[in-house]
């Protein structure tokens, strides 16, 4: 991926060396990353398709080293992933239905650029999570639409995505060490919070996972939009 100039930020280490880390336009990073046509070859994910490398039937992450994205301007950051898929249509060997190629961005994030809540997979586990849940990002406002919610965090969405609710809380991470590793994906929302189940039908009466304890009460009833009184 070759990013023009103009569209990205770095920041150098202590002894001068690229790079701490790596800010991009989000519109131009999904520019990049996502087909204009179904033939088009020149960016990650068009090339895997028409490679036969991802296919409808996967869920395919394209995962960063320290690369966070932007709105706008750099100090409108900081975007550690997000899941989409891409629609490419049809044609009579399908029996001309839409394809939808499920896919998800995140970046490693090294430790100590985002503190003890945000290290290594923690963005790639929030995002895996959703993508289950929420595959098509209620795209068409029919799939995975729920009653409006607050969070303890102050994030107030009426859709499926599990992680939102718990980013950035302390403790939002948990700790998996495997081949002498431990790495850090994040603790989820479980269903019974976004149907508002008092008490929870899931085990141990939980609305998060793995960790019970970070998420203990529902969220307030809200109106559209959170408004505040």
């Amino acid at each position: 991926m070759q990013v023009p100039s103009g569209f990205y930020y770095y920041a150098l280490k202590g002894n001068g060396d690229c790079c701490l880390f790596v800010l991009l336009d989000i519109n131009e990073f999904g520019n990049l990353l996502f087909p204009s046509v179904p033939t088009d070859t020149t960016t990650p994910i068009g090339a895997a398709e028409n490679a036969g490398d991802i296919t409808t039937k996967d869920l395919s992450t394209f995962l960063f080293p320290n690369t966070y994205l932007y709105f706008g301007n750099p100090n409108n950051c900081c975007v550690l992933g997000y899941h989409s898929y891409d629609l490419e249509p049809g044609d009579s060997s399908n029996g001309n239905k839409q394809r939808r190629y499920v896919v998800a961005y995140a970046s490693w994030i090294s430790p100590g650029l985002f503190g003890s809540s945000f290290v290594d997979v923690t963005g790639l586990g929030h995002e895996i999570a959703e993508t289950f849940n929420d595959p098509f990002v209620v795209s068409d406002n029919k799939h995975n639409l729920t009653p409006w919610w607050l969070s303890p965090n102050g994030n107030c969405q009426d859709n499926l995505e599990v992680g939102d609710v718990i980013e950035g809380l302390p403790h939002a991470g948990y700790p998996i060490t495997m081949n002498g590793m431990t790495y850090h994906p994040q603790n989820v929302a479980l269903l019974p919070w976004f149907e508002f189940q008092s008490p929870s039908t899931a085990i141990d009466g939980a609305y998060s996972y793995p960790d019970e304890s970070i998420l203990p009460n529902l969220s307030p009833i809200e109106l559209p939009g959170c408004p505040t009184s």
